[in-house]
């Protein structure tokens, strides 16, 4: 196996949730099912009381249904297909982290993009001339918003503060700098 298909397989790991969680769950629940199962056919065989219920018995209701059992079969079907949708969703969503890859000569390189959006807010702030808590910004994939709030008095050049942040994006990777909106707020704030 070659180092960039490990690297790649790395920051696909590092970039998507893993799914074992609902895959424990859902085997948990099986399990123990089929154990609940296993001990009243063994009890039955044994001839000794059900513990819950005996499968025989259930069996013969669910035949010969009467109103009381037609409404728990209802809310256990009701809940087992609730949970069914919520084990599909799972499995097929995609599950991704707050991360992304960066390509890098040396290896697999994941940023989280809380620090993207810092960096993007950091620039803002520089390109605007406000303070670093008039600016904030959120990222995701290869968007970018940052929102800034000027100081009563000093204008903001929205194209010179996209194009600060674009550019310190771009070091990182061009994936980063490419989409990013800028919205400067109406009202100010003293300084």
């Amino acid at each position: 196996m070659s180092n960039s298909s490990i690297e790649r397989r790395l920051s696909r790991r590092s970039v998507h949730r893993s799914r074992s969680t609902a895959v424990s769950v859902a085997l948990v629940v099986l399990v123990l099912v089929a154990a609940w199962i296993g001990t009243e056919s063994v009890l039955r065989a044994v001839g000794s009381a059900p513990l819950l219920a005996d499968p025989q018995t259930a069996v013969d209701a669910a035949l010969k249904p009467d109103a009381a059992f037609l409404t728990i079969a209802e809310v256990i079907a009701v809940v087992l297909v609730v949970l069914g949708v919520v084990l599909v969703v799972l499995a097929l969503k995609p599950g991704r982290q707050h991360r992304s890859p960066v390509p890098h000569d040396r290896g697999a390189v994941v940023i989280d993009t809380r620090i993207i959006a810092a960096t993007a807010a950091n620039a803002a702030s520089t390109a605007a001339g406000v303070p670093e808590g008039n600016t904030s910004a959120s990222s995701r994939g290869s968007s970018t918003e940052v929102r800034v709030v000027p100081v009563s008095g000093v204008a903001v050049d929205e194209s010179a503060v996209r194009a600060a942040v674009e550019e310190r994006l771009g070091r990182l990777d061009e994936r980063y700098g490419r989409r990013v909106k800028v919205r400067v707020a109406e009202q100010g704030t003293l300084s």
